[in-house]
């Protein structure tokens, strides 16, 4: 026949067993959480330095300025560079003000797929929700530069206008 005094006090301290397990999670959750914190503020100290480096001595151009210096000359619509410069700065989370009409997101600026591998299909629909335009996979894979992403949505909202 089993002890009826081992039964009262395992009852006993149920309670306590309930509370040390509760803090133990709250402690096993609350290092997670930190850890991700820690995380999270390491990839975007890398992600300041990297873009630091890339654009290291340039100037930082306001959007007419950069209109002016790369795509005046060409008959580019002022808000088509604007517009572009803007959804790139939205959607990459940092500072364009130094970039230029020829960099390459499949060279220099390659690093910010590493830091957010979803930010390419955010441009194409972000570009395509701000312009009014459909922009297919194709013409998205073979877009590298800045040139080329503003060239493309000139095209396309001179083809889009012309229909």
């Amino acid at each position: 026949m089993p002890n009826p005094s081992i039964k009262r006090d395992t009852l006993k301290r149920a309670p306590y067993v309930k509370r040390q397990a509760a803090v133990h999670i709250a402690f096993t959750i609350a290092g997670a959480v930190a850890l991700i914190a820690a995380l999270a503020a390491f990839e975007a100290w890398r992600k300041r330095r990297t873009i630091e480096a890339t654009f290291s001595g340039r100037p930082s151009l306001r959007p007419e300025q950069f209109y002016e210096a790369y795509f005046k000359e060409n008959g580019v619509p002022v808000q088509v560079v604007t517009g572009v410069r803007s959804i790139l700065e939205e959607e990459l989370g940092a500072d364009m003000s130094r970039l230029v009409d020829t960099d390459d997101f499949s060279k220099n600026l390659s690093f910010f797929w590493a830091f957010d591998s979803m930010a390419d299909v955010s441009i194409v629909c972000a570009l395509e929700e701000k312009f009014g335009i459909k922009i297919s996979d194709a013409e998205a894979e073979q877009t590298r530069t800045v040139a080329d992403i503003i060239a493309l949505v000139q095209s396309k909202l001179g083809a889009h206008s012309a229909a």
